[in-house]
């Protein structure tokens, strides 16, 4: 997992207004109030800012941030 493409998604969360304090790698999107409709904005700024496609249900509430990391990452991003 790389660390500065989670902590992107945990900066973008706080953009959406998500309290982020307690937030870690391993929290889930569930365990932080995200609905589907909040999900799906989170992917539209991830796309964004990394550049990359991201397809309907890569990124579910069960998923921790760490997990949606490597899916950004899998997508051949590279965060320096």
């Amino acid at each position: 997992m790389d660390n500065s493409i989670a902590s992107r998604i945990i900066t973008i969360l706080g953009e959406l207004e998500v309290s982020t304090a307690n937030v870690t790698p391993d929290t889930t999107f569930e365990a932080m109030e995200i609905d589907s409709l909040l999900l799906e904005e989170l992917a539209l700024r991830l796309q964004m800012s990394f550049g990359i496609e991201i397809e309907m249900g890569e990124l579910v509430p069960e998923q921790t941030v760490a997990e949606a990391a490597a899916v950004i990452s899998s997508k051949g991003v590279a965060v320096a």
